[in-house]
This record gives C-alpha cells, structure tokens and sequence, in this order.
C-alpha cells in the first residue's frame, strides 16, 4: 500500500491544477507540477520504491538513452537544452503515478474527468478567439493550433469513454454538446489529420456504445452548426485550404531531408533539438520557424537514432498493449473500464497525430501523454491489489 506524508488533498488539488493549465498558461503548468515534483521528492524512499512499476522502468530506460544521446550529441549546444526542457516530463510522470496510486477511487476518476471537462473549456477559448479574428486558426493563449488540436484530438479520446451520470436526462445532451465544442475546435484549427482522427474517434464511439444514437445526431448537428458558423466569420485560412486542398505545408521538403540524412549516425542519432543543425534543405522551407520532423518516430531516430527509437516505440506500445490487456479482465468495475478505453483511445489519438506533428519534444503534449501513463499505472496497480 502506498501512502503520502502529506493531506491527500494538497496533491490532489495541485494535479487538478496543473491539469487546467496545459493548454492555459505554461508559466501556471510548470508552478503547479512543479510543486507537485516538490512534494514528492519529500515523501519517503519506502513509499517511492512501492510505485516503481513497468511504466516506470520503461520511462526511466527511454531517459537514459536520451541522455546518451545528449552526451554524444554532434552539436552538445543544442542538444543540453534537453535536460531541463524534458525534465519535467520524467519527473512529473513519477510524481503523477506516485499520487495516483495514493489516491482513491473516486479522486482519480475525478482527475480524469477534470482532464476532459478543462478540454471543453479550452475548445471554448479557441472557439472564441478564431470567432474574434484574433487569431486564423483555432488555438489557445499558450500554444499554437498545433498542440491546441493535437490536445483536443487526445482528450476527446478519454472523453468519449468516460460518461456523466444517466440519473438525469439532461446529462446525455451535456455530455453530446460537450464533444460537440471539442469537434468544432479542432475542426476550426484546420488540421487536417486531426480531423480525420476525430471522425475515427467518433466511430469508434459507436462501435464501443459510447456514443447513442440520439447523441450521435446532436454531436452532428451542433459541430456541423459551430464550424460553419465560426467559418462565417472567419474564412481566411479555410479559403487558403480550399484553394490548395494538397498542401503538404512543406512535408514534402522535410520528408526530401529524410531520405538525405537516413543513414547517417544511426545508433545514436545526431542529438537532441538538432534540427536546424542539421536539416540540409532549410531554404526550401516555406515556413523558416519549422524547428522539428513533424513525426516523432522520425525526429526520435534522428535524435536519439535506433536505440532511442526502440525504446520510445516499446513505451507507445505497451501504453496501447495495457488498456487491452485489462479490459479484458473478468469482473473490471465500470468505471476502471471507461479510464482504461479512454486512455487507449487518448493514446492512439496522440500517436496517429504525432506521425503528421509531434508531442513528445511539446513542453505542454508531453507532460499530457505523462498523465496518461499515470493514469494507466495507477488503474493497474489498484486492479492488481483489488483495490478498486
């Protein structure tokens, strides 16, 4: 049994926190998990050694070879930026799974569900902001439209498995105008990829009897209704979209270094953040500030070459392998089941984002795919000790 010196409360209401402020303010994120890393560091050794699981091993192995890497970096000035950009990635994972583990039943399903109700809020301001014309692409105050899709497009999987209460009627039309604003966000953020994961996703809510017909229609309607309305008001980049439905937004040119560089170093890569060093067609780019390969399986072989590729993949997969694994256990309480689906669902929303974007270098998606991780270890590990 894991227990914290502290008043369960105080790390409960930090993660709560740092969670609200992903996509709000990088500046509250970084305070909050901070604090959150703070208090554990503080707890005792016995207790830390009891949340060492799997997960645990996998991130503490993926970090050292990306530290290899660092130390073999072709270009270390770039590179040794990686040691405390990621850092809180590493150490918020083991805070987030240790408090997970230390709370109950009840407080992680409330920090999942405050993971998809503070999605909804951020929908909302980017909503407003495209609506305003401040800004031509969906987005939030912190991130570009990018992460802000890529976000959504992950928490819209967690929320499409998990469910408000049916004591009352009116929750279903809740819960369907909620992935409405989630739809309509990363519809208005014009990723292209996104919204095709999102169509997926929807699916997959019906397959999964997730999504009832009656909502089914709501969730039509009203994202049908919000774009189209949000794009009356402003059409400028969806006009560009139109006009050059194939657009690669220099893809193409990225995908050319590639093929370039593919062979060179290829046990440990070039280091970490070495792009700009070394991509060989920067005057090709249409957009100079491009500073990474929009897929991390391709910048993580180029960072960390095959060693650190292999262990990012092996991660990826057994966060995908777990959910199914026990979801197919016998006698699973309901809402262990729905945690479980929504991260799966979470996780391959990211992933497949993350072969046209990336998330694991993003100091805002990384610290997300962290929590899920979390999550998964804390549902295992009370599953295993019958717990919950």
């Amino acid at each position: 049994m894991i227990s914290t010196r502290f008043d369960i409360r105080i790390p409960f209401y930090l993660l709560a926190a740092s969670i609200c402020s992903l996509m709000i303010s990088l500046f509250f994120l970084q305070l909050f998990l901070g604090l959150l890393v703070l208090l554990w560091l503080l707890e005792k050794t016995e207790n830390k050694k009891k949340a060492f699981d799997i997960f645990t091993l996998l991130i503490a192995i993926f970090g050292f070879t990306r530290i290899l890497s660092i130390i073999f970096s072709l270009y270390p000035a770039s590179s040794v930026q990686s040691l405390y950009k990621e850092a809180l990635f590493y150490l918020g994972f083991l805070a987030m799974g240790f408090y997970l583990k230390a709370m109950d039943k009840e407080n992680i399903r409330k920090i999942a569900f405050t993971f998809t109700i503070s999605s909804i809020a951020v929908a909302i301001i980017g909503l407003i902001l495209f609506n305003l014309k401040l800004v031509d692409r969906a987005q939030s105050f912190s991130s570009g439209y990018a992460t802000f899709s890529s976000y959504l497009i992950t928490a819209a999987g967690v929320y499409i498995a998990l469910q408000f209460s049916d004591r009352k009627q009116i929750n279903w039309v809740l819960w369907a105008a909620g992935l409405s604003i989630i739809f309509s966000a990363i519809i208005t953020s014009l990723g292209r990829t996104n919204i095709i994961i999102a169509a997926l996703l929807f699916i997959a809510g019906l397959i999964f009897h997730k999504i009832k017909i009656k909502q089914a229609i709501i969730i039509i309607f009203l994202t049908t209704l919000i774009s189209f309305l949000s794009f009356q008001n402003n059409s400028s980049s969806l006009s560009q979209r139109v006009e050059n439905p194939t657009g690669l937004s220099d893809r193409n040119i990225i995908w050319k270094g590639f093929e370039t560089l593919k062979l060179q170093h290829p046990f440990l890569g070039f280091g970490p953040r070495t792009f700009h060093d070394i991509f060989p067609y920067v005057n090709e780019l249409g957009d100079k500030k491009i500073g990474s390969w929009h897929n991390d399986f391709i910048q993580m072989y180029f960072e960390s070459g095959a060693l650190g590729l292999i262990t990012f993949t092996i991660l990826i997969l057994i966060t995908i392998y777990f959910p199914i694994v026990y979801l197919r256990k016998p006698g699973l309480i309901k809402s262990n089941c729905n945690i479980l689906l929504g991260i799966l669902l979470g996780t391959l929303a990211l992933v497949l984002s993350s072969l046209t974007a990336g998330f694991i270098s993003s100091p805002v998606l990384s610290i997300v795919f962290a929590l899920l991780i979390s999550l998964l270890s804390a549902v295992t590990y009370y599953t295993n000790l019958k717990r919950i």
